[in-house]
């Protein structure tokens, strides 16, 4: 049975983290499946390597979807690939062309544009529930080097919850590719890599600077680097850009 993504959609004025709210509500036994928070603002909102998602109140869209996923746990990535990719085609729906930036962030001509941040609750051996946390920036983007908006790249203004419901809708729409062939999505994921097959500048986590050239990513989402003839993986936090 598919998953109706937005089953359940709780907009708040404010929160400290829309992750949290929906892990709480997990814990209670209080959330259905494919329910979603949308919040104003957050006073804790988190972004990738525990960086906070900053945001303006109400100018942008900041939330957070549950799913209890059916595929197994060796599979968790499926839902880091498909949401990036859907909010890829979503983006394009508001005339943006975005690329995926490994591991899951969006990028309009190398500003960043929004984020997904990925949490999984898991039992034993089982995938029990997966919350999807997005921050996209709609009418404002923060006060930092290398970012955007929709408004900024296309002149036009949009309510989030507007936003909102057409990613519901390709999240919906496209079911089968995340829950169907895992080739497939992969497969769709790598090609839009953002500097794929172009060399980059990284930095291992243990300081050392390194050229390479970005050829994909493993099946548990590593990135995939091929420097000095050789091809190596870096899981998240093990590398970064040098941009």
């Amino acid at each position: 049975m598919m998953t109706k993504f937005g089953s359940v959609l709780i907009q708040l004025i404010s929160v400290d983290s829309t992750n949290n709210y929906i892990a709480n509500m997990i814990q209670q036994g209080s959330c259905t499946d494919g329910s979603a928070i949308m919040a104003d603002y957050q006073t804790n909102g988190r972004g990738q390597h525990g960086n906070s998602w900053q945001s303006v109140s109400s100018e942008n869209l900041m939330f957070s979807l549950a799913f209890q996923p059916s595929y197994t746990l060796e599979e968790q990535i499926r839902l880091s690939w498909y949401s990036a990719l859907m909010w890829q085609h979503c983006l394009f729906r508001f005339g943006i062309t975005a690329q995926i930036k490994w591991p899951n962030d969006l990028y309009v001509n190398d500003l960043k544009i929004g984020g997904i941040l990925i949490e999984q609750q898991i039992k034993g051996a089982q995938l029990e529930w997966a919350i999807l946390g997005c921050g996209v920036n709609i009418n404002h983007h923060p006060d930092l080097a290398n970012t955007t908006s929709i408004f900024e790249q296309i002149g036009q203004r949009f309510k989030p919850i507007t936003v909102l419901l057409e990613f519901l809708d390709l999240m919906n729409g496209q079911q089968a590719l995340l829950v169907g062939d895992f080739q497939a999505l992969k497969n769709k994921f790598e090609a839009e890599l953002w500097c794929k097959d172009h060399m980059q500048l990284f930095r291992r986590k243990d300081g050392v600077v390194f050229e390479g050239v970005i050829k994909g990513v493993s099946p548990t989402g590593a990135l995939c680097v091929e420097t000095g003839g050789k091809l190596q993986t870096y899981n998240n936090k093990e590398v970064s850009y040098l941009l």
